[in-house]
């Protein structure tokens, strides 16, 4: 009985720190079964396994490589030998960001190196014959020496966590040859900047569309807390084929 008080004060004390505030917090996610970037990218999958569709996996804005060690670990779970992992970034962080209004990200942020990715991935257990990373700010890095490097490829899955209109419009461009029916497309801040339409990433989709009517983003999943994704179909002569 005498211990019941400190205890007591003991078991506040715990559950007022940060990291078990964020435990507590992790756990309630868990709780009301949202579906997270993980989860987007494991149903993805699944949908290329369903339908039998071929090609790589690209993703564009690595940071620490949290979702693309979990394309990795996708990639072994349905035995996808034949997929390459691509990885696009600058391992700067962001790059001068201009004044836009809602905006909530800055210059230099999710910065790593490539050096230090590499090493995480390791430690995941990638092999270098298992993925290919493509460094460099977009407008300089997605040019034709990269498209080189994917030749005679095409996409099964595209990622695209930029943040900013800029870089989302210049990926879209470039990664539209690679798209082909049944690529699935996840933009990781869809609803970013409180969900306006003329912003970022809602921004340079609405454009890609209107300057290639060929292709058809079919809304699929929304995801937590700000991502959207899309089935492609197209009618582009060769567009996806291997």
């Amino acid at each position: 009985m005498g211990w019941s008080f400190p205890l007591r004060g003991l078991g506040r004390r715990l559950l007022d720190a940060p990291t078990s505030s964020q435990l507590v917090r992790f756990l309630d996610i868990r709780s009301e079964n949202r579906m997270r970037e993980l989860g987007m990218i494991a149903t993805a999958f699944e949908f290329q396994a369903i339908d039998g569709i071929r090609g790589d996996y690209l993703e564009f804005g690595l940071y620490r490589g949290r979702t693309f060690c979990h394309a990795y670990r996708m990639k072994r779970r349905y035995g996808r030998r034949d997929m390459l992992l691509w990885g696009f970034d600058s391992f700067q962080g962001l790059p001068q960001i201009e004044d836009h209004r809602d905006n909530v990200w800055s210059s230099d942020q999710f910065s790593c190196s490539e050096a230090e990715l590499r090493r995480i991935l390791r430690r995941d257990g990638l092999t270098n014959q298992e993925y290919r990373l493509v460094s460099g700010y977009y407008e300089e890095s997605l040019d034709s020496r990269a498209h080189e490097k994917l030749d005679g490829r095409t996409a099964a899955i595209v990622y695209v966590d930029c943040d900013l209109y800029e870089s989302t419009r210049v990926v879209l461009n470039f990664v539209a040859r690679y798209l082909g029916n049944g690529t699935v497309v996840c933009f990781d801040d869809y609803y970013c900047y409180k969900g306006a339409p003329d912003q970022v990433e809602q921004r340079a989709l609405a454009e890609f569309l209107a300057a290639m009517p060929e292709y058809q983003f079919i809304p699929w999943f929304d995801y937590c807390p700000v991502g959207k994704s899309f089935i492609i179909r197209t009618k582009r002569e060769g567009a996806g084929q291997r």
